[in-house]
């Protein structure tokens, strides 16, 4: 069992979930949100398009689930991808419906991080697995905040790392993402990871480019394309 193949098991799971929501709308000739709208994921497209969009989804699914699910790590994995996409598009799609602007608003309003909603949806799912042995994708880091000195944890995902002393998590809500800030405020941190506790020290948010020059080659285009990454040193 890798990474690669639990990532792949979650990805095909949450690809054929999205699936669905499109799939059906097009068929019963409803128009739908989806990313050809405007603005994307927000106005409505056609059934058509819906079609289209459902059945790329299906297909990549499908491609990312060929090989099957041989191990409880990658069961894990769809299980999560698959539940944490319908939490998504729940929330997405549940706000849009009701006239606001779903996952785009935390854009729109220039907010540092996700929706408060959409953190309730898919946290306890991350709580539940994060920091076991059989899912290394997630962690879970304890910091203390820089001004009120509460002490907080928060399941993260971590990168796979080229340099097995180093720690690499994405930032996809940017670099002024609260927790991120505390544990560089704070210069050290703990975390939980693959069932065992790790102290992490000297913590660096850096840009996109940096962050993908330290993880595995084959999850340097994701990590490139999240706008800063966290550095953390295994102590």
């Amino acid at each position: 069992m890798s990474v690669r193949s639990i990532l792949r098991a979650a990805l095909g799971a949450a690809l054929l979930v999205n699936a669905v929501p499109h799939g059906v709308s097009g068929v019963q000739g409803k128009p739908f949100p989806s990313p050809f709208g405007d603005p994307p994921g927000v106005g409505e497209s056609s059934p058509t398009s819906n079609v289209a969009w459902s059945a790329v989804n299906a297909i990549a699914g499908a491609a990312a689930l060929r090989h099957g699910i041989r191990s409880r790590g990658q069961a894990a994995g769809a299980v999560v991808g698959a539940i944490g996409m319908a939490a998504v598009l729940a929330f997405h799609f549940g706000d849009v419906r009701r006239g606001g602007t779903g996952l785009r608003r935390g854009r729109s309003e220039g907010s540092s991080g996700p929706p408060r909603a959409l953190i309730a949806a898919t946290e306890p799912i991350a709580t539940m697995l994060a920091g076991r042995r059989l899912f290394p994708l997630w962690a879970v880091l304890h910091h203390t905040g820089r001004k009120s000195g509460t002490p907080y944890s928060v399941p993260v995902a971590v990168v796979p790392s080229s340099d097995p002393g180093l720690i690499v998590i994405g930032l996809p809500w940017g670099p002024h993402t609260n927790w991120a800030r505390n544990v560089v405020a704070a210069g050290t941190a703990r975390i939980v990871w693959k069932g065992s506790e790790h102290i992490v020290t000297a913590p660096r948010i850096v840009e996109p480019a940096i962050a993908a020059a330290t993880v595995k080659p084959a999850f340097r285009v994701i990590v490139a394309r999240m706008p800063a990454a966290i550095l953390l040193q295994r102590s």
